[in-house]
């Protein structure tokens, strides 16, 4: 996979100040693009800026201290981005607050729903679920009059959608899966496509606090999302949509055809809405 050039190629990462988002951000400057680092955390996105400074040169990275769920943000960020580079192609949606957010011990003792505090849980689905949309709503329009373009949106699995415990994450992330098919079928035709990338397990970032019983060497890197995101970011990726891929299962040393193979499946699960329950 070490031939996709991003050459040309623009990219919006939200929450690339962190985490996934981060890793993701590098990956697409290592392959040449352009990217603006899309955070509401002004610390973070320097460093991102600065770290992709010195993989591509200092005209590579635009910082946008933003926040994903003011639609003013959102619109004055792609205006930015297509200011600054004349082109916005490519969205990722990797920002996100996660269940720590409602309980400091979550995973020890879970949240009931109905004792989940009401401005923490809009917070979170402010975030995880109405941001996403807010900024393709603002870059799509651009991308379709383009005739090419790419959303890639970050979810989770479906057990974890629907773990005890894990509202309102669970459900944030179900809503975007589900919204990204949904997207690709409006954008059929239009040469922009959409997708869901997720890593394919826990992943070692700071959504899993320090306190948390976990070997942190054992949960799933962020790095895992940088090959298969490069390709999706990439002319190679042309014409596929309402797909979801398992970033752990993307093996960068094989042929692309088995990687997207052993890693890929379609997107939003359609197969198990088709098993009704029927009653004997």
């Amino acid at each position: 996979m070490t031939d996709i050039n991003l050459t040309g190629k623009v990219a919006i990462v939200a929450g690339g100040g962190g985490g996934m988002g981060r890793a993701i951000a590098l990956a697409l400057v290592e392959k040449g693009a352009k990217i603006a680092v899309f955070d509401v955390r002004q610390e973070n996105v320097d460093k991102v800026v600065e770290e992709a400074a010195a993989i591509g040169d200092s005209e590579c990275a635009l910082p946008l201290v933003r926040d994903i769920t003011k639609i003013d943000h959102c619109m004055s960020a792609v205006q930015e981005t297509i200011d600054a580079f004349n082109s916005a192609d490519i969205l990722v949606n990797a920002a996100g607050l996660g269940m720590a957010t409602l309980k400091d011990d979550y995973w020890n003792d879970n949240l009931k729903f109905w004792n989940a505090d009401i401005d923490r849980f809009n917070a979170l689905m402010n975030v995880n679920w109405n941001g996403p949309f807010l900024l393709a709503r603002c870059v799509t329009p651009y991308m379709i009059e383009e005739g090419w373009g790419r959303i890639v949106n970050v979810t989770t699995s479906l057990d974890t959608m629907t773990t005890r415990g894990y509202t309102p994450y669970g459900p944030s992330k179900a809503a975007l899966e589900a919204a990204t098919s949904v997207w690709s079928k409006d954008l059929e035709g239009t040469g922009v496509t959409a997708n869901v990338l997720v890593p394919g397990g826990p992943v070692n970032t700071d959504f899993i606090p320090e306190s948390a019983p976990f070997d942190r060497t054992k949960l799933t890197q962020p790095e895992v999302m940088q090959a298969p995101m490069c390709w999706l970011a990439s002319d190679l990726s042309d014409g596929v949509t309402n797909m979801r891929f398992v970033a752990r299962s993307w093996d960068p040393e094989a042929s692309l055809e088995d990687a997207i193979r052993e890693s890929g499946g379609p997107c939003a699960w359609p197969d198990a809405g088709k098993k009704a329950f029927k009653p004997t």
